[in-house]
């Protein structure tokens, strides 16, 4: 890939990425490290599809497997409870459903969250979540169900802070 192409394929790509990465890993601290290290694996694939079309899912896949190799690197090294994000302090309904979303996003499985937001966010098809999370195509249609249903289950919950995990 030429300096021209890759400058075109960051600016298509990058925001795409970056929100991605923000919302599904929940650790802003982590964005920029995250989204830099999946364009260098990219940049140095022996062979990278030349199709930009192909790019993109595979750049979404790198970024998911660094973020679920982030996940287990900290459960293995620290088995402490999960932060929550803090209560507004009487700020606008707006902001206290945001948070509260927020927190409840945060409860579903990691490649739950990955699904829903490449889904409904990015607007991704079956194929393309697929190829990003390297999960079976027709894996996917169950999956994306499954988190949905969950996350129904969650806001729902009276208090989603105490539903089960699942």
């Amino acid at each position: 890939m030429d300096e021209q192409a890759l400058l075109s394929f960051y600016s298509g790509t990058a925001r795409a990425l970056r929100a991605y990465v923000a919302r599904v890993s929940g650790d802003l601290n982590q964005v920029d490290d995250i989204v830099q290290e999946s364009y260098l694996k990219l940049l140095r694939m022996p062979a990278p599809p030349d199709d930009p079309q192909q790019l993109r899912p595979l750049l979404f896949r790198i970024a998911s497997n660094l973020m679920t190799d982030e996940w287990r690197r900290r459960r293995r090294t620290t088995k402490a409870a999960e932060s929550h994000a803090s209560e507004p302090n009487g700020s606008s309904l707006d902001m206290v459903l945001r948070l509260d979303m927020i927190r409840v996003f945060r409860q579903l499985k990691p490649q739950q969250r990955q699904m829903m937001w490449l889904a409904y966010v990015e607007g991704a098809d079956h194929r393309e979540i697929a190829s990003a999370l390297g999960v079976r195509e027709g894996s996917v249609r169950v999956l994306l169900h499954r988190a949905r249903r969950k996350l129904a289950a969650l806001l729902q919950a009276p208090d989603s802070s105490r539903s089960a995990h699942g």
